[in-house]
């Protein structure tokens, strides 16, 4: 510990406040002040909880234990706990800190994990000087500032690969190019869920993707959290749930609607709030997954997604949507297309990993 740093509980140095605030009782509701919750902005109100900035924390469900800072005047949806450091800490040193932690590691509930403040409240944290606190925010907001530039790269190639989409295929709803038109299930090998089983808390063995695994940015899936079962397990689940090269995995519940194209053979179980489309032979995964990201299907997903506290896009509403069948060849051209893309991509994504251990790193010196 260096000199005049101290240790300091969680709950000795922020306070936190609750949030009665329901997304289904912000409908109709217009104004000028953001709402967030787990997966970032809901919508405009004509209200606020908090006048001055604050740090957020999934408390419930998807991305449980996720620590993000929200700007002044502004509120969180109730799965959200506000934490507001106390005694002079600067917030961004604090919400730091709390991002150093596995505060996911506090999480119960199979259904809908939780976690508490009274639990995790009890975590030390080192506390230096204010201006060492200053002087270390600096330090770690210029490499996360690379880090969103870079981020920022890929967001460009992905909006012109959807680009792309539509101007090969057109909006797939609106269908106004005339393409033959399936259920989705009809043109499918099968369309299935993952396992019901709670995720399990082995830290070897097959890896367990839960959906807080999914990177909503990205689409793909960070392996390097997840939980796991015996290879035993993984032997006796039904091959309609094993997931292979050029499957398509979509999620279903909280952040639904994001499709993973599968591309490397790797053994993995998956729970339940992820579905598993095995294509049939009318059908090129880019293209299935380009589809499901156009602006038209999500609200059609929007259409038949039920529950409140998490919205959930059943089987058999995936099954029946209507997909657009262009002929194979053109589908395989808009996939070379993307693979031109992906690779430039996959570039950007070598330099994101390589600032992003540096950010760990550092993290570490100063987290430890």
């Amino acid at each position: 510990m260096k000199q005049k740093w101290i240790v300091k509980r969680i709950e000795d140095i922020c306070e936190k406040a609750s949030s009665n605030i329901a997304q289904n009782k912000l409908e109709g509701i217009t104004g000028d002040y953001p709402v967030f919750g787990a997966s970032g902005f809901v919508q405009n109100a004509d209200f606020y909880h908090r006048d001055s900035e604050y740090i957020g924390i999934v408390k419930d469900g998807s991305g449980v234990g996720r620590v993000n800072l929200y700007p002044a005047y502004s509120s969180l949806l109730g799965t959200m706990q506000y934490v507001l450091p106390k005694n002079g800490n600067d917030i961004r040193y604090i919400a730091y800190a709390l991002k150093s932690l596995n505060l996911a590691s506090f999480a119960s509930g199979a259904a809908i994990p939780h976690i508490y403040f009274k639990d995790y409240g009890k975590c030390e944290l080192p506390v230096p000087p204010k201006d060492e606190q200053e002087r270390i925010v600096a330090e770690l907001d210029l490499l996360n500032g690379v880090l969103e530039k870079q981020k920022a790269q890929l967001k460009e190639l992905d909006t012109l690969a959807q680009s792309i989409f539509y101007d090969m295929f057109g909006d797939p709803i609106e269908n106004s190019k005339g393409w033959e038109e399936r259920k989705l299930g009809d043109v499918s090998r099968s369309i299935t869920d993952g396992d019901h089983m709670p995720p399990p808390k082995s830290k070897s063995g097959i890896p367990f993707i839960t959906i807080s695994d999914v990177d909503k940015d990205s689409r793909s899936i960070d392996f390097s959290s997840t939980y796991y079962v015996p290879q035993e397990y993984y032997d006796k689940i039904k091959e309609n749930r094993k997931a292979e090269v050029g499957d398509v995995l979509y999620t279903v519940t909280g952040s639904y609607g994001i499709p993973i194209l599968v591309k490397e053979n790797r053994i993995f179980c998956f729970q339940r709030h992820i579905a598993l489309i095995k294509l049939g032979p009318d059908l090129v995964a880019q293209f299935l997954c380009y589809w499901a990201l156009c602006a038209s299907v999500k609200a059609e997903a929007d259409k038949v997604a039920t529950g409140i506290a998490q919205k959930t896009v059943g089987l058999n509403s995936i099954r029946n949507f209507s997909i657009i069948l262009p002929p194979l060849p053109l589908q395989q051209a808009f996939a070379d297309k993307i693979a031109s893309i992906e690779s430039q991509k996959a570039a950007i994504n070598q330099s994101i990993a390589e600032t992003q251990k540096l950010l760990d790193y550092t993290m570490d010196k100063y987290f430890g």
